[in-house]
């Protein structure tokens, strides 16, 4: 009896891998997918989606020139510890955060050629987490402006970067 569930196992196992599904889309099924994680990058090593923003202050001068920060790595991946098994508040944002990344990264791929990406929700929420992060950082800029970076990482460094999106430069509403 052992045996025979653990070749049904393996056929189960290899039928998921072999039978392509359709993919579901609704605008009402945004909401539910927050509860889910985006599993594709267990499809193949590659790129990982990475949010960059920076701010901008316009300058004094009379050309009024914008003086840009350094692009900054939003909610990079957190440490582990042994110690978060019990209480990782910090980590399960960042969990979350990089999942909204994700899912961003994910409906890019998916738009058509030409379609402007500033009506997409996750669009939106990457301007709003962008934002909240550059306030906390620096509460005077006046501009900003975010991006979507596919990095392909190495044992110690970054191989290759490569930009999927830069938004336009965006006035700061606060």
């Amino acid at each position: 009896m052992t045996e025979v569930l653990f070749i049904a196992y393996f056929v189960l196992l290899i039928a998921t891998l072999v039978i392509k599904t359709p993919i579901i889309k609704g605008p009402w099924l945004f909401l539910l997918r927050a509860f889910f994680p985006n599993w594709k990058f267990f499809h193949a090593v590659g790129y990982v989606p990475h949010l960059y923003a920076r701010s901008a202050v316009a300058s004094t001068l009379a050309s009024g020139e914008l003086q840009w920060s350094d692009w900054v790595l939003i909610y990079p991946r957190r440490v582990r510890r042994l110690s978060h098994l019990v209480h990782n508040p910090d980590t399960n944002i960042g969990l979350g955060q990089q999942n909204m990344v994700d899912h961003f990264w994910a409906d890019l791929h998916d738009l058509p050629e030409g379609v402007d990406p500033r009506g997409l929700v996750s669009y939106k929420m990457m301007q709003r987490l962008s934002d909240q992060v550059l306030r906390a950082r620096d509460v005077n800029f006046t501009h900003r402006q975010f991006e979507l970076r596919m990095e392909l990482d190495g044992r110690s460094e970054n191989v290759d970067t490569q930009v999927m999106m830069t938004s336009p430069v965006e006035t700061s509403t606060c």
